[in-house]
């Protein structure tokens, strides 16, 4: 594909552009495409689910600081609503929101930078009001990797977004 301005891709020399006829493209409907795939992954409150993620992107994309590494685009959203269906599959007993929601920070965390985890994290608990979704602990992972630190005379850091968290992160 041509993708003008995308990173990684070089722009076609201009005698080979002459061969190729012109297409007009459109921007996809990024909530229409939340929904269908959500529903496909056995979420029934798709459609309100759809909405809350196009507007975390979209929030995410005008609010957060500008990153080489960010994507806020349809393949990460594709990327999250996988995952939102592996965790659904694996815990079905919890609610959808919990589940997106989960998916949502796991997938986004660990690519940003130390100042906008604050905000992504505000941006969250805005669309899912009253929620709460503790961060998955592994007990015996955690104190080998807080053991290890102090033996090698590192400081511990485990509040979330620091030090063991990220290790964590790297691990999941």
């Amino acid at each position: 594909t041509m993708n003008p301005g995308y990173a990684g891709r070089a722009e076609l020399p201009d005698n080979l552009k002459a061969l190729f006829r012109p297409v007009t493209m459109i921007v996809p409907d990024l909530q229409q495409i939340c929904e269908i795939m959500l529903f496909s992954e056995g979420f029934n409150t798709a459609k309100s689910l759809a909405k809350k993620m196009t507007v975390l992107y979209k929030l995410a994309k005008e609010q957060l600081s500008k990153q080489y590494h960010y994507d806020f685009g349809l393949r990460a959203l594709k990327s999250v609503l996988v995952m939102a269906g592996a965790l659904k599959r694996g815990s079905p007993d919890l609610s959808e929101q919990i589940v997106l929601m989960r998916a949502l920070r796991d997938m986004n965390l660990p690519k940003f930078v130390f100042d906008d985890v604050p905000l992504f994290l505000g941006l969250i608990s805005d669309l899912f009001p009253g929620l709460d979704c503790p961060r998955v602990r592994y007990p015996r992972m955690n104190d080998v990797v807080e053991g290890d630190l102090a033996e090698h005379g590192y400081k511990v850091m485990t509040e979330p977004s620091q030090q063991v968290d990220k290790v964590i992160q790297l691990y999941e």
